[in-house]
């Protein structure tokens, strides 16, 4: 289970600073890399993190879903399962759908609220509001 972090930026909104910086890192290679091209990447990017540590990391994005292993001789390569726009749809699926269900009404109030004022974002949302009926009808 994913606990949800508004205060922190993009995957690490819900996966730990670890998870996150590591499943970044296999988006950014994108292909399948080693433990130790992971590493190397994070060091490419200021974060300094063990092999051990990494690798933990890896395994622990596998058995979350968001990323997957193969054997390539007596090494591993992991990739990203999910792009990044699958994660972030799969994380606003998951908050605002059980915003929708608990919490229906302040939450359709907080969206007006917020929309009143911002007449891009309003004519946005209407027109994908207006694509979905549109799909829905068809």
């Amino acid at each position: 289970m994913n606990h949800f972090r508004p205060d922190a930026g993009g995957s690490a909104s819900v996966l730990g600073p670890l998870e996150s910086a590591v499943l970044n890192a296999l988006w950014d290679v994108d292909a399948a890399a080693t433990v130790g091209d992971v590493v190397e990447h994070l060091a490419s990017q200021g974060h300094a993190v063990h092999y051990s540590s990494a690798k933990t990391t890896l395994n622990t994005l596998v058995a979350k879903g968001y990323a997957k292993k193969r054997s390539i001789g007596r090494a591993n390569a992991f990739a990203a399962r999910v792009s990044r726009a699958e994660f972030d749809a799969r994380i606003v699926q998951g908050v605002v759908g059980g915003l929708m269900r608990n919490y229906r009404n302040p939450l359709l109030a907080h969206l007006a609220e917020q929309l009143a004022d911002d007449d891009a974002s309003l004519e946005e949302f209407r027109r994908l509001l207006e694509e979905r009926r549109a799909t829905r009808s068809t």
